[in-house]
């Protein structure tokens, strides 16, 4: 008897989130509550804590990386949303520039539980992570990751985790809707001219280092972005076309905000961008 509760207790043990180790990163999965109830939505995120001097990707990393993914595992009655990306920043592969994470990151991911889980019970939560991590060399890799979730009752309070701030201060750098900024893009030939000019219902702020992160690789992340400051607060970006970007495309989309991806004492948010393109 005690040798099978012993195994029972080994087993659970081993389904426990752990952290893996592998080349320059440290991943594991990571709740923000620690129980999910029948028909709930709860953010679970992918905890990566890099090197120092190493990076690993966004979701668009420009003309060289790859984007992290997920390929899930998951018991009966529970699904997952798209990975949310926290705000980027400018990253160097070797010569190149590109967009990227260094540090400490967390890769949010919506999990939801049917109404049909069973309340009292663990699941267990899998995922192969895939990632592509450089510094003046890069180590494409995996890990196996696990985490196990209590199901609860819909009236049980749901507790935070330790992750919880962490995973709410990634949601905090998603990029604001554009309220405050008319946006024109304009292509001539392999260049796309960006204005931003404020809308009449007030003078946004601007970022010191002002920056625009293309989302779908059309714009080339390892040319130099022209920027210019114009009267009236306006701004206007000078941008490469790449080869590698999505054919006959008709907006410019991507985050304007500062090429380092933090903020500054300007008090400026990363905006998200999505401007018609017109051919001149």
């Amino acid at each position: 008897m005690r040798l099978i509760l012993g195994l029972i207790l080994l087993s659970y043990t081993n389904s426990i989130a752990k952290p893996v180790r592998e080349g320059a990163l440290i991943t594991e999965l990571v709740s923000s509550k620690q129980s999910i109830a029948p028909g709930e939505t709860i953010d679970i995120a992918l905890r990566i804590k890099h090197d120092k001097g190493w990076h690993t990707y966004w979701k668009s990393p420009g003309i060289v990386g790859v984007p992290t993914g997920l390929d899930w595992k998951l018991p009966e009655g529970f699904k997952v949303g798209k990975i949310l990306w926290p705000q980027p920043e400018a990253v160097k592969m070797g010569p190149y520039d590109a967009y990227g994470y260094h540090g400490e990151v967390f890769l949010i991911i919506p999990l939801t539980a049917s109404k049909s889980v069973e309340p009292d019970t663990k699941s267990l939560i899998q995922a192969r992570a895939s990632w592509m991590c450089c510094s003046t060399v890069c180590q494409p890799a995996f890990a196996d990751l696990k985490l196990s979730i209590q199901i609860s009752k819909n009236n049980h309070p749901h507790k935070n985790t330790k992750w919880s701030n962490l995973i709410n201060n990634s949601r905090s750098t998603f990029a604001k809707t554009n309220k405050s900024w008319k946006t024109t893009a304009v292509r001539k030939g392999e260049k796309i001219i960006l204005t931003l000019s404020p809308l009449e219902n007030g003078k946004p702020f601007l970022p010191k280092s002002p920056y625009f992160f293309c989302e779908d690789g059309l714009i080339h992340s390892d040319k130099k972005q022209s920027i210019k400051i114009l009267p009236a607060s306006s701004i206007e970006f000078r941008l490469h076309v790449s080869e590698f970007g999505p054919e006959n495309p008709t907006h410019l989309k991507g985050i304007f905000y500062n090429k380092n991806g933090l903020p500054d004492d300007s008090g400026a948010p990363p905006i998200y961008i999505s401007a018609p393109i017109k051919n001149s």
